[in-house]
């Protein structure tokens, strides 16, 4: 396995933002911040969105996208943020992968949704084939 290194949300965290190999990226747990600035976007929708840019992002340095998404793990800090994630879910995910969701705490305060994702590159539309 490679490491992508990113900055993270902690100074000296003991996790890789993602690891992959030739098949595999798995991006740890991503929140909508600005990593760089250490600046949380303000709603649910907005850090949602931002959240998976940042996936994104991890996920074409390993040399995958989105669609290639396989699970993801999420947390919503609070049922009132629930709406709002999985409405912005819905409409930036290009796919449905299996997924679980729960509410629970977040370490970084003011933060309304994590997720960590597992991708295959061999998976999704560009990549020769639709689900096995």
């Amino acid at each position: 396995m490679q490491t992508a290194e990113f900055p993270l949300p902690f100074v000296n965290a003991p996790y890789s933002r993602a690891l992959f190999d030739d098949d595999w990226i798995f991006v740890s747990g991503t929140i909508g911040m600005d990593y760089d600035t250490q600046q949380l976007a303000e709603s649910a929708e907005d850090q949602t969105r931002l959240m998976m840019r940042n996936i994104e992002r991890y996920l074409a340095a390993c040399g995958g996208r989105l669609d290639q998404i396989v699970n993801y793990t999420l947390i919503i800090a609070g049922a009132e943020h629930l709406g709002a994630v999985v409405r912005t879910l819905s409409e930036v995910l290009p796919t449905k992968p299996t997924g679980t969701a729960m509410l629970a705490g977040i370490a970084v305060p003011k933060a309304w949704v994590e997720m960590q994702v597992i991708a295959r590159k061999s998976h999704g539309a560009g990549a020769g084939g639709g689900a096995r």
